[in-house]
């Protein structure tokens, strides 16, 4: 039966009432839902404007106020250090003028008693409200020292005035360049606090007012260091004393860290800021729980002191920002440090903050202040969420009105098709009757056109039958011969495919057998020399002799040869096969090209190789370094270098070594990879890289030279350098950024 064509047209065309309807849209809807739309894009378009201009004034102010905040910040601790090294100055000169006019200096009252201690250091029995005094035993303990040491009490009210006058002191000292050492406030049974010898130049409080450390005789500032006498973290101020142009010893005021700390960050700043404070080699010196969390660190609340020290203690490197484990955070800050702009924008912890920093020029130290972003934006981005949520807010009453609107068009269209589209309702159920092979009967509308339309469609109707017959006929006789065609085609392929898989099959079967008689017939050769000795013992020795070497020694060798060299052969195809088919059910492919640290991977290829490497009692050392960046198909990359190392430890002996190491010249990223194995044979040098070429056991031949050709493809290369057997191998890969 005919497919009927008049309702497929009719589909594909649009309806009286669409038509209608669009003519009332575009007359009314269109004009109003555009102008709605211009004003909603209007409204956003301020809003994010205004925003934005925000933004820029809060930046604006962020970068006047924050570095404004950190110089008054810094000024500040540098006035009390200040201060605290003037007094140390003047502290040096009291001790110059007794060391230069001792018998200017008396001692008032009751004079100081030197009592020997149990482990025979010397030191101050009694004057408890004054400063204690302690001599080693490595001091060189005279009738001059002992008078001396008595002779320094008579400044125990400097000593007092230094530290219950002075803010923020909490010691005053004297050590001698003889190791004795006078210390506000008196400790009782000093010796116990320190060891029996004590040598004050290695101490940072002593050696950095040395000649070498200052040659202008200034005071001067260390570094943070755990107080021998128990105080905690703090740091000293310095000042030579020098009589005679020698230096006798060395006067200190010690500052602890805690009275900075609680400056630091009892300090309110707008936006939420957070300050911190770190020394000028980037040891953090003080800071809050907010910059811990950025940093990933957990500030030391307190010291463990476990009685005497004889060695200064400093704080552990993991709070020094230069060795953050956050490579990046390091980086940051090491730029930051060589950087003299006033506020920075970098992210630390995952998060984008403000950062100034401000030198105080007293001792070095920085301090600075972190405010985040999203919190100094905080009010924009909230006024920008509610603006955004006014504006969805109007979009949904926008879409509730026009949906009203168009239901009340949609209305209007209906109706006024409804007079317009009944005769033609008519002639459309009359095609449907064609369509479905009925006699349709045509009735007059009284619609001149309409009538006519109805008797050209009736004529229409019949010869389209009539052809429609026609067509589905010629239609199935196609489809029958595509249909034999292709079982015809399918057919020969199978019996030529059937045919081949014989033929192969039977070639196979007979080399088999072949071989098979061949390796009988050797196996039956090795009774031939018991044979032919027999037979020697008749007649013409010569000829047989010459039988023997043509038959035994050159025939037979060769034979077995040939079979060896097919079964190798076979073995080859075999492995190559499989290798193949591994790595097609693997779905290995090349990834896009990622940026990442090739140092870093390296040094991870090293860490998960060591157990291996131990196991067969061989050691990995590697030379990479840090910050070494690649953009390259990552993991193709890594398996090869991964086959490279595992290949090296495998050819080493026990207590061999692997060095590794990676260079960059210009573009390039040049790794070696060097054993001290078995080494490659002069011969095999130039086939080692060849696909099938092994000289393992177990081996493929296949992962040096797919590694190569990939390196290649690359652009990079792959280099085998040995000086011959048991000398060891280099495996040279030069590889550059990809895109």
């Amino acid at each position: 039966m005919a497919q009927d064509p008049a309702p497929q047209s009719a589909k594909a065309g649009q309806g009286l009432e669409k038509l209608i309807f669009s003519h009332y849209a575009r007359s009314a809807l269109l004009p109003i839902l555009s102008i709605e739309l211009s004003l909603l894009i209007l409204y956003f378009s301020v809003n994010e404007y205004n925003n934005f201009q925000t933004e820029q004034t809060l930046k604006k102010e962020v970068r006047e106020v924050i570095p404004h905040l950190v110089s008054q910040q810094a000024n500040s601790i540098n006035n009390i250090f200040s201060q605290i090294s003037k007094q140390t100055g003047y502290f040096a000169k009291l001790h110059e003028d007794l060391y230069d006019h001792p018998e200017a200096f008396v001692v008032a009252g009751e004079q100081p008693i030197l009592s020997k201690a149990p482990n025979g250091t010397t030191y101050q029995s009694n004057l408890i409200d004054g400063s204690s005094l302690f001599i080693p035993l490595n001091s060189v303990e005279t009738a001059r020292t002992r008078s001396f040491g008595i002779k320094t009490a008579a400044l125990n009210t400097s000593y007092r005035h230094m530290v219950l006058d002075v803010p923020n002191v909490v010691a005053a000292y004297l050590n001698t360049s003889d190791n004795m050492n006078r210390l506000y406030p008196f400790i009782p049974d000093v010796y116990k606090q320190y060891p029996d010898s004590l040598k004050m130049a290695e101490f940072n409080f002593y050696y950095l007012a040395d000649s070498l450390h200052d040659p202008k005789r200034l005071p001067v500032w260390t570094g943070v260091y755990l107080d021998p006498a128990g105080n905690g973290w703090m740091l000293s101020c310095v000042a030579p004393v020098w009589s005679n142009n020698r230096l006798e010893g060395v006067v200190g005021l010690d500052v602890t860290i805690q009275a900075i700390v609680d400056k630091i960050l009892k300090t309110e700043l707008p936006w939420g800021a957070s300050a911190f404070l770190a020394s000028d080699s980037g040891m953090i010196l003080a800071m809050p729980q907010t910059v811990e969390a950025l940093l990933n660190l957990q500030e030391l609340k307190s010291h463990v002191y476990n009685g005497a020290v004889a060695k200064e203690q400093l704080k552990p490197q993991d709070y020094n920002l230069f060795a953050n484990h956050n490579t990046e955070i390091a980086r940051s800050f090491r730029n930051l440090y060589a950087s003299k702009t006033a506020l920075h924008e970098l992210s630390l912890g995952g998060q984008n903050v403000f950062l100034s920093q401000e030198v105080i020029a007293e001792t070095g130290w920085r301090i600075m202040v972190i405010v985040r972003r999203e919190q100094v934006f905080q009010s924009v981005n909230e006024q920008a969420t509610f603006s955004r949520q006014i504006g969805l807010g109007i979009i949904v009453v926008m879409l509730l009105f026009y949906g009203g609107f168009f239901v009340f068009l949609r209305r209007k269209a209906r109706r006024m098709a409804g007079f317009l589209v009944s005769p033609m309702n008519r002639l459309i159920e009359a095609t449907h009757k064609v369509g479905a092979g009925e006699v349709a009967q045509f009735e007059r509308s009284g619609i001149l056109e309409i009538d006519e339309l109805t008797e050209r469609f009736s004529l229409m109707s019949v010869e389209l039958e009539r052809r429609s017959h026609e067509l589905v006929e010629v239609q199935v006789q196609n489809k029958l011969a595509e249909k034999d065609a292709e079982l015809a085609y399918a057919k020969g392929l199978f019996e030529s495919a059937s045919g081949y898989l014989h033929n192969v099959g039977n070639a196979i079967t007979r080399l088999g057998s072949n071989l098979m008689d061949l390796d009988s017939v050797l196996q039956s050769t090795e009774q031939y020399p018991q044979v032919f000795e027999k037979i020697r013992a008749g007649n013409s020795p010569e000829v047989l002799n010459r039988f023997e070497e043509v038959l035994v020694n050159r025939t037979v060798p060769r034979i077995r040869s040939c079979f060896l060299s097919i079964t190798k052969i076979k073995e080859s195809i075999q492995q190559t096969i499989a290798y193949q088919q591994a790595a097609f059910l693997k779905k290995q492919s090349i990834p896009d090209a990622e940026e990442f640290i090739l140092s870093d991977a390296l040094q991870q290829l090293c860490v998960s190789y060591a157990d291996f490497s131990h196991g067969l009692d061989v050691s990995i050392r590697a030379e990479i370094p840090s910050g070494i960046a690649l953009r390259h198909h990552r993991l193709p990359l890594m398996q090869g270098f991964e086959n490279i190392l595992k290949n090296a430890i495998e050819a080493c002996e026990r207590g061999g070594r692997v060095d590794i190491s990676c260079t960059m010249e210009g573009e390039k990223r040049i790794i070696h990879i060097k054993d001290d194995g078995c080494g490659v044979a002069p011969e095999d040098l130039a086939k080692i890289l060849q696909g099938g070429f092994t000289t393992k056991t177990a081996g493929h031949g296949l992962g040096l030279h797919t590694f190569a050709v990939f390196l290649s493809a690359q652009n990079g290369l792959l280099n085998v350098y040995s000086e011959g057997k048991g000398k060891g191998t280099i495996m040279t890969i030069e590889v550059g950024n990809v895109k």
